[in-house]
């Protein structure tokens, strides 16, 4: 298992917000790794991470979010 930290800015977030990005650590075993590794927006997809991460914004009234636009990550382990 592979321990992941996530920071994966949004194109937009609806609401009363000016940026919002997703954030955490996950697990990956070996293949999510490597496809994490090749291609980090759609594995977050492929593996339904986004449910795992937390949702950071300025303020606190969210109606919607947009898809990823970048992945930044480190590997904890």
């Amino acid at each position: 298992m592979h321990k992941v930290y996530i920071n994966a800015p949004l194109d937009y977030v609806m609401g009363y917000l000016r940026y919002g990005h997703l954030e955490g650590s996950v697990e990956l075993n070996d293949e999510q790794f490597i496809d994490f590794q090749e291609n980090p927006k759609d594995a977050i997809e492929k593996y339904d991470l986004m449910d795992l991460l937390e949702l950071e914004v300025d303020d606190w009234r969210v109606e919607d979010f947009g898809e990823i636009m970048e992945v930044n990550y480190k590997v904890l382990d």
